[in-house]
């Protein structure tokens, strides 16, 4: 008999079961066991016999005693067995329930994450957006205050060069009048065999024309396929002057009445655009050569003789 089977159940009665109850339920379970009753069924003599093996334990007082304390030692076991099985399901179930839980934590800080940056961002090319408006708006202003100041006619200059494709006074004066209105252009003899490079001289009616150009930040292929020198070979003086002339005091203190009325006075006199937002940058250049210089006078020559002779 399988020491796994309980002999109580195989008889159907109880573990308090007496001497007649047992004898009554064996009888029962032989009868409706036996083979002879049962010959379709393979199992049916082993099923006879362990019958009979549970009724002869039962019956011996020493043989039961001992079977129910093994019995009761299983019993116990099966149940430590069990709980510890439920502890551990309840484990599992907690475990995979963290896990989910901070597997959603993490998405959604992921989400934040992403949300945030691309808020950052937005924000970001909002405000460039606003300051390059609000630089373009001070240029153009500082562009029409500008026409009326006495410049030199050298800080108004600019000298381009170029590599490649040969340009005209039409052509570069429709790329570069966007910057300002530009007074005269002077393009350098060009000649295969001498030079490959061309230069050409750009003279705006207004210093914050040239110097919208030589500080312009461009993307155009057009523009950026020129190199842009101060014609002077240095930032002009005036510029300098104006952006040091607007910028304000390191201590600054509330003026008097006579140094504020001399003040106004003194800037209606000179009209100084206020061009201290503008960013001036150190660009790399090169001193005017002869040859431009010498294009540049013949240039103003035509224009005197052309004066003189209408």
């Amino acid at each position: 008999m399988d020491p796994e089977v309980d002999v109580y159940a195989l008889l159907g009665v109880t573990v308090e079961a007496g001497e007649k109850e047992l004898t009554k339920a064996y009888r029962v379970k032989a009868l409706q066991h036996h083979p002879d009753k049962n010959r379709d069924n393979p199992d049916a003599a082993k099923l006879f016999h362990d019958i009979k093996a549970a009724y002869d334990m039962l019956s011996d007082p020493q043989l039961r005693s001992e079977y129910d304390e093994k019995r009761r030692a299983s019993l116990a076991k099966r149940q430590r067995q069990d709980a510890l099985s439920g502890q551990r399901k309840r484990m599992k179930s907690q475990l995979e329930k963290d896990e989910r839980e901070a597997r959603q934590t993490r998405e959604q800080e992921k989400a934040r994450a992403q949300q945030q940056m691309h808020d950052e961002a937005a924000r970001f090319r909002d405000e460039t957006q606003r300051e390059e408006a609000r630089r373009d708006r001070r240029m153009r202003e500082h562009m029409q205050e500008d026409e009326t100041m006495d410049v030199d006619e050298l800080d108004r200059t600019v000298r381009v060069r170029w590599d490649t494709g040969i340009q005209d006074r039409e052509s570069l004066a429709r790329i570069f009048s966007v910057f300002g209105e530009l007074e005269e252009i002077v393009v350098a003899p060009h000649s295969e065999h001498v030079r490959k490079r061309q230069s050409a001289l750009l003279v705006y009616k207004s210093v914050a024309a040239a110097h919208a150009l030589m500080n312009a930040r461009v993307s155009s292929p057009e523009i950026s396929a020129f190199e842009r020198f101060w014609a002077a070979g240095a930032e002009p003086r005036s510029v300098h002057e104006i952006s040091r002339t607007q910028m304000p005091s390191t201590s600054p203190r509330p003026p008097t009445n006579n140094e504020a009325a001399g003040d106004s006075t003194q800037r209606q006199q000179m009209r100084i655009p206020d061009i201290s937002a503008i960013d001036v940058r150190s660009l790399p250049g090169a001193n005017m050569n002869f040859s431009d210089f010498e294009s540049l006078t013949l240039m103003r020559m035509r224009l005197h003789q052309d004066v003189l002779t209408k």
